[in-house]
């Protein structure tokens, strides 16, 4: 089947799927912002890569077969869906702590693993405030791969004021923007508001709700499946269900939250691909699937 072309994950799959997802992008989206399509899609790129980088680091997956395969079906369902270029880029930051917190395991470096944690999750939250909802992320993750105690709060707290201090000097210099006490209470009195004054769950369509609701039946099946047969799989997974729950809520609060999905997407999509890839009707479904998905026509709306 034609699916296996992508079974391996090296650079001519790769180029093969960046090269679909732009065609993908074009389909879907109005030529006439190209340049901000297009600054979309290598955040999307990028997410790409460093998800990649994160799944064969940790050997969250036995073997990385299909992960390009992953990246093109996600982009029929992204272009589809409201985003945001700030949102997409705070995702790719916070990507970046949730790296360091997978790494804590290692058991070297800690305090600057920790510091990075902090610095980058504060980069994520300025860059979108919602991200300050995945403090049960991060803290969970802390708690399962290292541990929680006021020494450990500490050390990522000086990781925020890093990065505080780093951008507060940047918005003085370009917006003078003051980053101080009253600046972050004000972002969660807006977060406070926003989710307050929400009618997202009420009045969203199935639009909003499809790729939600597919998200959470493949993460129900791979739970059941594919949880993990000793405790370092069952570890990993835990924190990957915490992700996904923390990630999966945004979908009650925000238009824009499709991107959030990714990572835990990816990983559980591929893994059921892998897993399944010599049943001949299941092949032909995904492949069905791919060709709906990046067809540019909304059959619910049309």
């Amino acid at each position: 089947m034609i699916i296996r072309v992508f079974k391996f994950t090296k650079l001519p799959q790769v180029i093969a799927a960046i090269i679909i997802s732009i065609l993908i992008m074009l389909a879907f989206k109005n030529i006439d912002n190209l340049v901000a399509e297009i600054y979309s899609l290598s955040l999307l790129v990028a997410i790409f890569f460093l998800s990649l980088f994160i799944i064969s680091k940790n050997s969250i997956l036995k073997n990385n077969q299909y992960i390009s395969l992953g990246l093109i079906i996600f982009c029929g369902i992204y272009f589809k869906m409201p985003s945001e270029i700030n949102i997409t880029a705070s995702y790719l930051i916070l990507l970046l702590s949730i790296r360091k917190i997978y790494s804590l395991k290692s058991k070297k470096n800690q305090n600057k693993k920790l510091f990075d944690i902090g610095f980058w999750y504060l980069i994520s939250i300025i860059l979108n405030p919602v991200n300050l909802f995945f403090i049960i992320t991060i803290l969970t993750g802390i708690f399962i791969f290292y541990k929680i105690s006021p020494v450990v709060v500490l050390k990522i707290v000086a990781g925020m004021l890093g990065a505080k201090l780093i951008v507060l000097f940047y918005f003085d210099l370009t917006e003078n923007i003051p980053l101080t006490q009253d600046y972050f209470i004000n972002i969660i009195d807006q977060i406070w508001i926003t989710y307050s004054t929400n009618d997202t769950f009420l009045n969203q369509n199935l639009d909003h709700w499809l790729f939600a609701s597919i998200s959470l039946l493949i993460f129900l099946y791979y739970s059941f499946r594919f949880f993990g047969n000793n405790l370092v799989e069952r570890i990993k997974n835990l924190f990957l269900l915490t992700f996904f729950i923390n990630s999966f809520l945004l979908s009650f609060i925000i238009n824009e939250y499709s991107i959030f999905l990714f990572f835990p997407f990816l990983v559980t999509l591929v893994k059921i691909i892998s897993e399944l890839k010599d049943n001949l009707f299941f092949e032909t479904v995904v492949l069905i699937a791919i060709i709906l998905n990046s067809y540019p026509y909304n059959f619910l709306t049309n």
